[in-house]
């Protein structure tokens, strides 16, 4: 998740705490993908422990962020009306939860530009959360540590800490471990959905097994490779919108496609492609079928 175009004061003495930003900003909150999903067990608590490699995308939603006298949060884009009011959009409850730890800033206005699909298994809501607690603590006059900034992230949501972190990560227990992985992948990704939101607690509630269980060692597997491990998830999210099994096929077949799979909970699935033009191909086809499609890369940290 890039920040970009970021114009502030530079830090001003200790007693005055009150940074003030004198322009507009731009976040990228990127769209998460689960290459492989795999459930390991249960807690007592009954959350399902995981293993899973996340990567991000270049596509995502974004957030433009100024001063104000009071904090307010504007949506709109393509999927605007599928979200809750603003009081409880997780954005503004990251903010929240950033000044309660501690992290001064000043009055914001946001506007998110909603262009991932909401109930979608790519992790919109935890990628907004985790792009305004970055950009906060990039402009604030007193910045959270790393430690206390991922506390926030965690309160927030179970992938609100891997979207704040990025990169390529495997996941484990209900989210909270990461270990980083090397990844390198130079070709494109097509990221599909049927248009039917699904809710990730009730693909969880819902699942039975089998459970696939620890992996094992990645470091002989490429991204198609990881693909190949799984999601546990997929038949019961079958189950809920059997449209997914219908997209899965579509990707299975198109022209260079090396490896697909579906992302979280779905409904959304994906599929590696070798080059950008059989992805943009693939994607026409698929929103002249009316889903909704979107082509990008895998976005890779310097």
């Amino acid at each position: 998740m890039a920040i970009c175009a970021v114009d502030y004061h530079r830090r001003r003495p200790k007693s005055r705490i009150n940074r003030q930003i004198k322009a507009m900003i731009t976040v990228v909150a990127s769209a998460k993908i689960n290459l492989f999903l795999r459930i390991c067990g249960k807690t007592d608590a009954g959350y399902h422990l995981l293993d899973s490699a996340v990567v991000f995308t270049r596509f995502g939603d974004h957030l433009t962020i100024k001063p104000a006298n009071v904090d307010q949060l504007v949506v709109t884009g393509e999927f605007a009306s599928g979200l809750e009011s603003a009081d409880d959009n997780l954005v503004m409850a990251a903010l929240r939860g950033f000044r309660a730890a501690g992290g001064v800033i000043g009055g914001l206005s946001i506007t998110l530009e909603k262009n991932i699909p909401v109930g979608a298994g790519l992790g919109g809501g935890s990628a907004d959360a985790a792009a305004l607690l970055r950009a906060a603590n990039v402009l604030s006059s007193m910045p959270l540590g790393k430690d206390a900034l991922y506390h926030v992230a965690a309160s927030l949501g179970a992938d609100v800490p891997v979207c704040l972190v990025g990169g390529c990560q495997r996941i484990s227990g209900v989210g909270e471990t990461m270990t980083p992985v090397d990844l390198n992948f130079a070709g494109s990704i097509l990221l599909v959905n049927p248009r039917i939101p699904l809710s990730t607690k009730d693909v969880f509630t819902r699942f039975t097994g089998p459970k696939s269980g620890f992996a094992g060692s990645l470091s002989n597997l490429d991204a198609a490779g990881m693909v190949e491990l799984s999601n546990d998830l997929t038949a019961v999210a079958i189950e809920l919108a059997p449209a997914i099994n219908s997209c899965l096929g579509r990707l299975t077949g198109s022209k260079g496609a090396i490896a697909t799979a579906m992302s979280g909970s779905g409904a959304s699935c994906f599929a590696l492609f070798d080059h950008i033009d059989n992805a943009k191909i693939a994607a026409a086809k698929f929103e002249n079928a009316g889903y909704w499609a979107r082509t990008s890369k895998i976005y890779q940290p310097d």
